[in-house]
């Protein structure tokens, strides 16, 4: 009998935690609403803003692929933009799937391979993606932060949600510092790493602490020659800028949709909703299971409770489907679609191998 490969195996444990926890979901919002409750609530949104939902995950997914593309072009003139489009959809795929997120960017350096894009050029675009998205991340988080501690700050304190908000905030902005670090002092961050490891495996957290004093080393290096291409390339750079703080306002706008959905004649509360969804997202992007499992439901029904009120779980559901199943069923369609043309899934491949790769060149 043909056993599946080990990364086969992952990838379908992956996908049952994610069809169990829509499954944990469902019977969380049944506690909090009783079913005909949360039936109820659906069947009154109005559809006009539920199309709405959609359109701005797709439209966000478009930016990314822009974002990346107008990157990778100059790297790799003969790139495609269909070919950057699908594998931004498996990006997005595999980050759903993945503890951390962190299975997408290697998939999507693997099928740009595939695509005819060399692997370093395809590794410098998403890298800097990655670091232009991390840049505009913090400064929303910062904004919002600033602008709604005055108005939303004791709200926060007294529903005890301010902890969450800070040390959310505090790991958006620790990324920040490092990357930083990275481009301005290399040497320095590199020592940094490698005394924090030496001190992780004097405790024991930590085993075979040279292999990942090698690891990180080279991870480091890898960064720092981005922030190279980045300081040659300003104006790409700030193309890039551009359409990544139009993406994550069209990730945040989704909320707002939904409440207009539910509330048509309500007050406007578009910049509240913008601050609550940025707090969530603060929340919930350092969880440590696929696509934030449970963090990011019970933070979405804490900060949103007092503006969806009667209608909190059914707007939790949706928001979810929206954001986290519907690129789970897009990003499955798309490999399909890919295996069909003849491309098929790594499960032979070691994706750690081919960042080692893309470091060496």
């Amino acid at each position: 009998m043909k056993k599946d490969h080990p990364k086969k195996k992952g990838r379908k444990l992956n996908l049952i935690l994610c069809a169990a926890s829509f499954v944990i979901m469902l019977a969380f919002l049944f506690f909090i609403d009783k079913p005909d409750k949360l039936f109820n609530a659906l069947k009154n949104v109005q559809p006009l803003f539920l199309v709405l939902c959609v359109a701005s995950m797709f439209a966000y997914w478009l930016c990314e692929t822009a974002t990346v593309h107008v990157i990778l072009k100059p790297l790799c003139p003969a790139a495609r933009l269909r070919d950057t489009w699908y594998d931004t959809i498996i990006g997005q795929y595999f980050n759903c799937i993945t503890p951390f997120a962190s299975g997408g960017q290697p998939m999507q350096a693997y099928y740009f391979t595939e695509f005819g894009v060399p692997l370093g050029n395809a590794l410098t675009a998403l890298l800097s993606r990655f670091i232009v998205y991390q840049f505009v991340l913090t400064a929303y988080s910062a904004a919002t932060l600033a602008a709604g501690f005055r108005t939303e700050g004791k709200i926060l304190i007294e529903g005890g949600l301010m902890p969450f908000v800070l040390i959310g905030f505090a790991i958006n902005t620790g990324v920040i510092i490092f990357l930083l670090g990275i481009a301005l002092w290399r040497k320095g961050t590199e020592k940094a790493v490698n005394g924090i490891i030496t001190l992780l495996n004097k405790m024991r957290i930590i085993k075979k602490p040279m292999k990942q004093r090698l690891y990180y080393t080279r991870e480091v290096r890898k960064f720092h020659n981005n922030f190279q291409f980045i300081k040659k390339n300003v104006g790409v750079i700030l193309k890039a800028v551009l359409f990544t703080s139009i993406q994550l306002l069209l990730y945040l706008n989704i909320s707002y949709f939904l409440y207009r959905g539910f509330f048509q004649n309500a007050d406007m509360l578009w910049g509240r909703i913008i601050t609550y969804q940025a707090y969530v997202n603060m929340f919930s992007s350092f969880m440590p299971l696929p696509g934030a499992m449970g963090a990011a439901e019970l933070g979405y029904a804490g900060f949103f409770n007092k503006i969806f009120g009667e209608f909190t779980g059914a707007a939790t559901l949706l928001w979810r489907i929206f954001t986290f199943y519907l690129p789970i069923i897009v990003g499955i369609i798309h490999l399909l679609t890919l295996k069909r043309r003849g491309f098929v899934l790594p499960d032979k491949v070691d994706l750690n191998e081919i960042k080692r790769q893309g470091s060496a060149k």
